[in-house]
């Protein structure tokens, strides 16, 4: 059984809806570039205060002086306020505005009917024992980001099904993150370095111009990935010839060794579903994917 079959078809149905309407509604509401950074602040840290150091400590593929500023304009807004020097804290126009930003992604799904009820609520009962696996799971990888988003996301257990599911998928990619970023953290290398890496691994983006426009949504500037890619040449992960790079022979069995460890401990606490079980969410997953792609 390919358990990242199985993972992808529960993403890959979800995201596409539910990205492009929280960006619409972003831009509708004038917030600036940056609302995804704030946003995902709030998500992780409610109202307790928070650092660019800390925040990047879960989410570590950004430039720290762009995370930054991101944050002091979302405290010029009103959206953050600021703690004490260096920290900040979300203030009650930034609850309102992530609960508008993340509600009109829910209205959007809420309606669907991809798959029968009966069906759903399948998946539904799958996925809530993958969750509480994974919480239950030892370190590592940190619990930090799915445990603060488990709790910190506003559910109802009356919310539709779709919603709730949305929920369980949504805690699940928190731990596979973390899970990556133990896959690669012992190579001290800075989270930009390793997403620039990425995307020359999966031959997403190689002249630097499109590299640039690939990783922008990372927040990271195009003179900090030259940066990226002068230490990843140093290393012997990467080369270049005639302004395109691709990943070296050494630097591909170093990604390829970090995409299989993050596997790993991702899909551990998968065993607590046996092989009939999976086989089942495996089938129903990619029903749900085909009829979410269509939108019905």
């Amino acid at each position: 059984m390919n358990l990242n079959t199985i993972w992808n078809s529960l993403v890959e149905g979800f995201y596409p809806l539910g990205n492009s309407e929280m960006e619409k509604t972003a831009n509708e509401l004038g917030v600036g570039d940056g609302w995804i950074t704030w946003l995902w602040a709030s998500w992780l840290f409610a109202s307790e205060p928070f650092s660019t150091a800390s925040f990047m400590r879960i989410r570590p593929y950004g430039s720290a002086r762009v995370i930054e500023a991101r944050f002091a304009e979302a405290a010029r807004q009103g959206i953050l306020s600021v703690h004490s020097e260096g920290e900040y804290q979300r203030a009650e126009k930034g609850k309102q505005v992530v609960d508008q930003i993340v509600q009109s992604a829910e209205e959007v799904i809420a309606h669907l009917q991809p798959i029968p009820p009966a069906e759903l609520q399948k998946i539904l009962n799958y996925t809530k024992r993958l969750v509480e696996a994974t919480l239950d799971t030892p370190e590592p990888p940190s619990r930090f980001a799915i445990l603060r988003y488990h709790k910190n996301i506003h559910i109802e257990q009356d919310m539709p099904l779709l919603r709730l599911l949305l929920h369980h998928v949504g805690s699940l990619d928190q731990y596979r993150g973390a899970a990556h970023i133990a896959s690669w953290e012992a190579y001290n290398i800075k989270g930009y370095e390793w997403s620039a890496f990425t995307s020359i691994w999966r031959k997403e983006a190689d002249p630097l111009d499109a590299l640039h426009e690939e990783m922008g949504s990372s927040v990271f500037t195009r003179e900090e990935i030259l940066e990226a890619l002068r230490d990843l040449a140093k290393r012997g992960w990467i080369e270049e010839e005639m302004g395109v790079y691709k990943s070296t022979t050494e630097g591909g069995r170093i990604r390829q060794e970090a995409e299989d460890m993050t596997d790993r401990l991702f899909f551990v606490p998968w065993l607590c579903l046996n092989e009939s079980e999976l086989e089942g969410l495996s089938s129903l997953a990619s029903q749900l994917r085909d009829g979410l792609k269509k939108g019905v």
